[in-house]
């Protein structure tokens, strides 16, 4: 297996993440999971983000034992789901986590939505503080947070979140919201980091879409918001700085989030997309390429809004 693994950054605690992670949500069989886990492993990811919404945590758990890589090496972390903000419904949530996915302990773990009409997020933030002083868990966080629901979080922490997940890409650059989490020791973490699935905007070309199935049901309810919006890998500013850098425009994207001090998760089911992706680490962007790029953000929001979000499904 080659020697790429990713440079990492410290958090707050301490603790080295790396500084590209690999999405774990929505793989359609397990041989394509287990293929891409593999190609992933070989290209250099060490982190892996996972949620119980993803239904893949038992895959990814199995994956990643078979693989020999040593666990030291890896960086695994899931989120807790949003009908588990009660205390002991946390702590049960996380044992059934650690338990499916065949761990002694999580590298992080996060609540996955803030829910504010719950009331609940600082209930569960107890229940992560608690599990992160056993030693179960090496760093806490939240994710879809919004700085209002931080702030609520530094009244009553005794630890304070280290890492906040949210959607986040040159469309979606949420600035204002990074410089507050920098001012807070809160590191950013970037979901649909290339503007999400292009799959999510247009329609399948079979036009059928099971919307029984909990992830495919949110991939309809975003595409019939967001249909007739730009796509972020066919943006032309970035396809000619790609030109520019003899790149892909995936490349520019991601490297645009490293260089905003941004861990991007990108997602792909293809290896040859997974090494394309891990390949941002020897090249900069110019001063005047990052600024075009920082120039595109026009807050188009792909994913569910943290403010509105309340589903229990969307976990």
């Amino acid at each position: 297996m080659e020697n790429n693994v990713f440079p990492t950054v410290a958090l707050a605690n301490g603790v080295a993440i790396p500084r590209m992670g690999f999405g774990c949500a929505d793989f359609p069989e397990r041989p394509v999971l287990e293929k891409a886990v593999a190609a992933g492993l070989e290209a250099g990811y060490r982190f892996f983000d996972n949620a119980p919404f993803y239904r893949t945590e038992a895959q990814i758990g199995a994956a990643l034992k078979a693989s020999g890589i040593n666990r030291s090496e890896l960086f695994i972390s899931t989120k807790l789901p949003n009908s588990c903000h009660g205390l002991e419904d946390a702590l049960k949530a996380f044992d059934r986590s650690l338990r499916t996915m065949g761990l002694d302990y999580f590298d992080m773990y996060l609540i996955h939505w803030p829910c504010p009409k719950q009331g609940k997020y600082t209930e569960a933030w107890r229940a992560l503080e608690k599990l992160y002083k056993s030693g179960l868990i090496r760093a806490i966080g939240v994710s879809n947070f919004q700085e209002k629901h931080l702030e609520t979080i530094f009244e009553m922490a005794e630890i304070r979140p280290m890492v906040n997940e949210i959607e986040c890409n040159p469309y979606l650059s949420v600035a204002a919201q990074r410089r507050f989490h920098a001012k807070h020791g809160v590191h950013t973490v970037a979901w649909f980091p290339l503007g999400g699935p292009i799959g999510a905007i247009e329609p399948p070309a079979s036009g059928i879409v099971d919307e029984s199935d909990p992830i495919q049901a949110v991939l309809a309810e975003i595409r019939k918001a967001n249909l007739n919006k730009k796509v972020l890998l066919k943006d032309e500013t970035l396809a000619a700085i790609a030109a520019k850098c003899g790149k892909s425009v995936a490349q520019i994207i991601l490297r645009w989030h490293i260089e905003s001090d941004i861990i991007p998760i990108p997602k792909s089911m293809k290896p040859e997309r997974l090494f394309e992706n891990s390949r941002v680490f020897d090249f900069a962007l110019t001063a005047h390429d990052k600024a075009a790029v920082d120039a595109l953000d026009h807050n188009r929001r792909l994913g569910p809004d943290p403010d509105l979000n309340e589903d229990l499904a969307v976990s």
